[in-house]
């Protein structure tokens, strides 16, 4: 058996042989150069469909390696061209064009010994060339087995049958979603909470995924601010009416936490807040009002003058007169503590009690949704304010956990609308410095500890710089071009604007190849 016999003997336990390597010019590759070209027989051409983006293998006859490409362009001769005979007049001649398809194919990935390795072996003229099956796609592209199934994988216009998933260590080491307004962000996000199999928390500003952790009976979690009312029931009403859940009832009541059904399905609601005494070593970090020594000695006052956010200032104000602070830090403080009361988020009173904030460890072992309409309606920072105190409770839950035992947990935090939380500030804020180290201690020090984070936007000129380091891996759905620039994924800016919701580019360092496009699964309620 020749060589490339043998060699079509190994393409074909992996797909279809439908041509060969060209044999009419060289063929070379190499670091900045990764394509070659191919011929398919035209009786070929007339049965399958070849599309630029569609994957194909070949099998090379001397390294007896397959290697996994794709179509990155296509060429039709007629057959005068081929023999360079001029035409003096145009003629139809149909046996003219049943010439060979050339296609153009981008090196892709090479399997050595059992493993899947960048393309390394040189391309012998007349190597089989194949339409590869699935399982040979996945295991050149590395696409994990388990995990969150995403979508599955395209080729052109055509959806094939090859699931695209995320692993849990690719969400551990973050996510970045990037599209414009209708590309399918929240679509995707829908189908990454449904399918997950590790809790998970929302933070959500739009109210976009109150309905869905209802129906999929998991805990929503709403931060009331003042003037919100004092009847429990009202609020539950008024929450429910906004979300179109009316059809669901209270069948049970603990304090402020219920039990909603509608008949089929159940979830939890909980009514919480942040009380001062509780939170005071906390807001420092997550508000962005305190500058670094008011934040210092706003800790060292309250610890000696407990009280609640109203008194403040009557009851702890001459505390700090005992520190013979600079006026600047002062003014800091007061006026901190002032635009504090003013979020309306701190000691919250509904029906006679302080609302306080939930059972953190049990909410490691569910999905939950933080409802954050409500504390929006006092301003953007009321917002985040109470969304990071979230996330630094249960940063210190995990954080104790791996500290005593090593043991990680792991727990998704997704945030849609990622710009209004981690926006882009001015080199050498303040601001940017306090929320550079939550960023730190969530995503940097979380992920050791088990935490992965999921962003999505569709203003990534706004976000934190320190966010697109920290996430590994960046989905690019349809966006601008700036915004595609922002994340690297320029280059993709006219397939992606001329694509339908729902498609994307994946692009993370868990891949054997730099990038796959892929469409997502439509998210199916429940």
């Amino acid at each position: 058996m020749s060589l490339v016999e043998e060699a079509k003997a190994r393409a074909s336990q992996a797909g279809e042989v439908v041509g060969l390597a060209t044999r009419v010019s060289p063929i070379s590759h190499g670091i900045d150069h990764k394509e070659i070209r191919a011929e398919v027989p035209f009786e070929v051409y007339l049965r399958k469909r070849f599309l630029v983006g569609s994957y194909i293998g070949i099998a090379l006859p001397v390294s007896k390696t397959l290697v996994l490409g794709r179509i990155t362009g296509v060429e039709r001769a007629d057959i005068m061209a081929i023999s360079r005979i001029p035409a003096l007049s145009p003629v139809e001649d149909t046996s003219g064009f049943t010439t060979p398809l050339t296609l153009i194919i981008q090196l892709l990935s090479e399997e050595v010994e059992g493993e899947v390795v960048p393309v390394s072996s040189p391309v012998d003229p007349q190597s089989p060339v194949f339409i590869p099956n699935r399982e040979f796609i996945s295991k050149m592209l590395g696409l994990p087995d388990q995990g969150i199934e995403i979508g599955k994988l395209t080729e052109g216009y055509r959806v094939l049958d090859v699931p695209v998933s995320l692993s849990l260590e690719t969400l551990r080491h973050h996510v970045l979603v990037v599209g414009t307004t209708g590309a399918g962000k929240t679509n995707f996000l829908k189908v990454m909470i449904t399918r997950s199999d590790v809790p998970l928390m929302v933070y959500d500003i739009q109210g976009d995924y109150v309905g869905l952790m209802a129906r999929e009976g998991g805990t929503v979690l709403v931060p009331v601010p003042r003037s919100s009312g004092d009847k429990v029931t009202d609020f539950v009403q008024e929450f429910l009416r906004r979300s179109n859940l009316s059809n669901f009832r209270i069948v049970e009541q603990r304090e402020r936490r219920f039990r909603l059904s509608d008949g089929e399905r159940t979830f939890n609601l909980e009514l919480m807040g942040f009380r001062l005494e509780d939170t005071y070593q906390l807001i420092p970090e997550t508000s962005p009002f305190f500058s670094g020594q008011g934040a210092h000695f706003f800790r060292i006052a309250t610890d000696n003058c407990l009280t609640d956010i109203d008194s403040w200032i009557e009851e702890c104000g001459d505390v700090l007169d005992h520190y013979n602070l600079h006026k600047s830090t002062v003014d800091n403080i007061l006026r901190s503590v002032t635009l504090l009361r003013e979020s309306g988020i701190l000691d919250v009173e509904m029906g006679g009690n302080r609302l306080s904030e939930p059972d953190y460890d049990q909410l490691l072992r569910e999905k939950s949704v933080v409802d954050l309409r409500w504390v929006l309606e006092k301003g953007v920072s009321s917002a985040t304010t109470a969304a990071f105190i979230i996330a630094n409770r249960i940063f210190r839950v995990i954080d104790s956990a791996y500290k005593e035992s090593g043991r990680e947990t792991p727990f998704l935090l997704i945030f849609d609308e990622a710009h209004e939380y981690f926006p882009q500030s001015r080199k050498g804020d303040e601001e940017k410095e306090a929320l550079e180290r939550l960023i730190n201690r969530i995503m940097r020090l979380g992920r050791v500890r088990g935490i992965g984070t999921i962003l999505a936007t569709h203003r990534p000129t706004d976000l934190n710089d320190l966010i697109l380091t920290l996430s590994n891996t960046k989905v690019a759905m349809r966006a601008d071009e700036d915004a595609l620039e922002r994340i690297g994924m320029g280059d993709y800016t006219e397939t992606l604007q001329a694509s339908p919701p729902g498609y994307g580019v994946l692009r993370t360092f868990s891949l054997k190849v730099q990038d796959v496009i892929f469409r997502a699964d439509k998210y199916v309620g429940k």
